[in-house]
């Protein structure tokens, strides 16, 4: 089982915070966001930790490896200026045959998230909830009818179910047509692919259509602009669940 953290990105919206560093190296109360993923995961229920670096990596790479953690595996993406598919790409041409979970390095999860999350993974499986306002910049699902299997994932949604949250598993046994979708998502959006239009392409498929985790109720906090960096400030301070 390997985790793979996509953490390539320029982080641009956070303006001058991300000029130099990347988004993963911004301090969310005095800690860099990545460190906060390596907290919500429990680190030897993966056999391998995967993050993928691209923008400002060499600050990355060396705040990774004083973290001395035994079972991680640092790579860089050179076209981190492309969509985030080619970040996970990266990390899939190194290994064959195994389960692996995806994430992003911008969103902060508290741990008892991971402990209900770790007893749901299945095939595909999108995490989830039901339980956020969602805006303009949110990933939006339509769920099928069993209000559990995908039919479609997009920002652009207006009839949508729930939000996806920022992760995805991926079982070995459905390994071989979630790579082969990746590269139909390449060939379908281009250069800015991203991770979840391979979602999309598998949802068009009622054989390996991806299901759903529901995560709702833990909160959690994406770290995309100076006002999310805020608001996960703040709220890491009263949500019990970090706490």
């Amino acid at each position: 089982m390997r985790a793979i953290v996509l953490a390539a990105g320029t982080g641009s919206r956070l303006g001058e915070m991300t000029k130099n560093k990347t988004k993963g190296m911004v301090r969310v109360n005095g800690k860099p966001l990545i460190d906060y993923l390596f907290e919500f995961f429990e680190l030897d229920f993966f056999d391998e930790i995967i993050v993928v670096g691209g923008f400002a990596f060499d600050e990355l790479k060396m705040h990774l490896l004083g973290k001395n953690i035994d079972n991680i595996k640092i790579l860089e993406n050179k076209d981190y200026l492309k969509g985030n598919i080619f970040t996970l790409i990266t990390a899939l041409k190194t290994f064959a045959h195994d389960s692996f979970l995806i994430t992003n390095v911008d969103h902060i999860y508290p741990k008892a998230m991971f402990q209900c999350m770790k007893q749901s993974l299945y095939k595909i499986t999108a995490m989830c909830d039901f339980d956020r306002t969602l805006g303009l910049d949110d990933m939006k699902v339509k769920l099928l009818a069993d209000k559990k299997t995908i039919a479609h994932i997009s920002k652009q949604l207006s009839d949508f179910d729930c939000g996806y949250i920022g992760m995805t598993y991926v079982d070995k046994s459905m390994e071989i047509a979630y790579r082969d979708a990746a590269y139909k998502a390449i060939e379908r959006y281009g250069e800015k692919a991203v991770v979840e239009n391979i979602v999309q392409i598998l949802a068009e498929n009622p054989k390996v259509a991806p299901i759903i985790c529901d995560l709702s109720g833990f909160g959690w906090y994406e770290v995309d602009d100076e006002n999310d960096l805020i608001k996960a400030e703040k709220g890491l301070l009263q949500n019990q669940n970090f706490n």
